[in-house]
């Protein structure tokens, strides 16, 4: 029996959730990390595809002049929700990392967030581990993905 994915309800809990749950569940593993940061931000774009109509009635974003606009495409609404929740701008610029391996430089006056990645490279995966002899040697070894901060 083939298995569908109609619609954003589907597309999280059978994309979304599990990705961020693997992910979750081995932190430190950049392979789920990309493919969490990946389901998590084209989330948006099932959403806006299944509410487009109060999407652009109710969002706005400021674009790369300041100016707010409203949103009117699929991007808008994602430009709109990275300037309201910086974490939202940080998985897109993981995902987008990831995807096309470079990203362009922002132009000047953009407020992106700290640790905003610019390349794929960017993103590696950080152990962290207590002092040896203090503890079990592996009681507090674990990995988290980080960003290093952007070229300049």
């Amino acid at each position: 029996m083939a298995q569908g994915i109609d619609t954003y309800e589907d597309f999280k809990t059978s994309v979304a959730e599990p990705d961020f749950q693997e992910f979750m569940a081995d932190k430190g593993n950049l392979r789920k990390a990309w493919h969490c940061a990946g389901s998590l931000f084209h989330l948006h774009d099932w959403v806006y595809g299944a509410h487009k109509t109060s999407i652009d009635a109710k969002y706005t974003y400021k674009d790369d002049g300041g100016i707010t606009q409203p949103v009117t495409r699929v991007e808008h609404f994602a430009n709109s929700l990275g300037q309201a929740h910086p974490d939202f701008q940080l998985i897109r610029g993981i995902a987008n990392a990831s995807k096309h391996f470079s990203l362009r430089t922002p132009p000047p006056g953009r407020k992106d967030p700290p640790g905003m990645p610019s390349h794929a490279a960017n993103t590696y995966v950080v152990g962290t581990v207590f002092q040896p002899g203090v503890f079990q040697s592996n009681a507090f070894q674990v990995g988290d993905v980080m960003l290093a901060a952007s070229p300049k």
